[in-house]
């Protein structure tokens, strides 16, 4: 019969599986797709990174050092509604930004002014990203944030379980009582990337610079590339949106296209040597209908939905065939949220290993609910690397999880 623990974790200090297999990087093909910075998935991404940073600075600073229980892990993005012609375009109807979570709303008796760090963070990340966007007549804010405990308190509760969203007293505040994992989570990274994979991510990192928007003002940023690679034939298929402010005609549009196109090709032929590249780019289009990729604002910020957790994983891509975990780490709270703090810390190992060893490999992190968060409950790496060097890697990274939080505060780790 097997034994079973009850209202305890299992103690595994140190306990690191280290698997050797054959390199899995050579794989014959490749399926990678990367949204944009303005695809709306990406959007909410960012946004739920931000606001959760904003809440952060602003309790380390007002409530005694400490991150407040938060989880703005379930943003929504509702586009509006646009009119747009060739030379312009506006909103006719406002973009919805809903938000869907938790979030303590007061600190030892006081009230907090969540709602003015929300809009603060908000506005700031408009003005940035699209000011011709008119915030106040063109963004919606739908709070629907609440401070109802979970299961697991009851009337009996103590400590700071008993008051998660309203700490009566300093230090009585759940991820500084007791530094455990909030849940049973898994994440997973890998390292190195490859060739293909840096091209997808560089080639969207230089369309969406501020370098190249500078040259192509009518360049919008809901640019999403879906690569596909069977040996050294490579197919890639890009959907680049115009600014209908600065496009003023089909033909420019399409001289726009060309221009872009080259540029994409031209980048491409330097970072896949020795691949056959065929690059298809807005294949919806359709001349002799109008239908043609011209936004507003150059994201799709108009009848497209986003939802946080749907977009990019932590390094950036979208990888079929690649070990990959599926849960959304935007907008969790930093301090102790193992879906968020793990994926970070797996990535570090994982680029670790392959820096200090050459070696590629994939690593497995496994929180178990109410465990150490600085001890995980599995860990696990695939890897030819020498497993002792491995060990000492997980042991270093696993040490440093507490900077993790640091890192993120200082905006060092914001998806953005």
């Amino acid at each position: 019969m097997a034994d079973y623990l009850y209202g305890e974790t299992a103690v595994r200090a140190g306990d690191v599986d280290v698997v050797s297999v054959p390199p899995w990087a050579d794989q014959d093909t490749e399926l990678i797709e990367r949204k944009g910075i303005g695809h709306p998935d990406s959007i909410c991404d960012a946004l739920a990174s931000l606001l959760s940073q904003a809440y952060s600075v602003y309790t380390i600073e007002h409530c005694d050092g400490q991150i407040l229980h938060h989880q703005f892990d379930k943003v929504m993005l509702i586009g509006g509604r646009t009119e747009v012609s060739f030379g312009g375009g506006r909103f006719v109807e406002p973009i919805r930004v809903v938000l869907s979570g938790r979030v303590s709303r007061t600190y030892l008796g006081r009230d907090l002014p969540v709602s003015r760090v929300i809009e603060d963070a908000l506005r700031g990340f408009f003005s940035e990203r699209f000011p011709m966007i008119d915030f106040d007549e063109s963004v919606v804010i739908s709070d629907f944030l609440t401070s109802h405990a979970g299961p697991g308190t009851i009337s009996g509760s103590s400590g700071s379980i008993a008051n998660m969203f309203d700490p009566v007293e300093k230090g009585a505040v759940r991820g500084y009582e007791e530094l455990v994992a909030n849940d049973t989570s898994f994440c997973v990274a890998y390292a190195p990337m490859s060739p293909l994979e840096q091209a997808v991510l560089d080639l969207e990192g230089h369309l969406a610079s501020a370098e190249t928007h500078e040259r192509h003002p009518w360049l919008g940023t809901d640019i999403k590339i879906m690569a596909y690679r069977n040996g050294t034939e490579v197919d890639l298929t890009a959907c680049i949106p115009q600014i209908a402010a600065h496009v003023h005609s089909y033909d420019e549009y399409k001289r726009n296209l060309d221009i872009i196109c080259g540029e994409i090709i031209e980048r491409l032929q330097v970072r896949l040597q020795g691949h056959d590249v065929r690059l298809s780019v807005n294949t919806k289009d359709r001349e002799h209908t109008k239908n043609v990729y011209l936004t507003v604002s150059g994201a799709s910020l108009s009848g497209d939905i986003g939802v946080v957790g749907r977009g990019n994983r932590p390094n950036g891509l979208i990888t079929a065939r690649r070990p990959m975990s599926l849960e959304g780490t935007n907008g969790k709270n930093p301090r102790y949220y193992a879906g968020f703090i793990y994926a970070v810390c797996a990535k570090r190992i994982a680029n670790r290993i392959h820096e200090e060893t050459g070696q590629a490999n994939s690593v497995e992190i496994v929180s178990q609910n109410g465990g150490s968060l600085v001890d995980p409950w599995h860990t696990r790496v695939i890897t030819q690397a020498d497993a002792g060097v491995v060990r000492e890697i997980v042991a270093q990274e696993l040490a440093d999880i507490p900077w993790i939080t640091e890192d993120f505060v200082s905006g060092k780790l914001l998806n953005h």
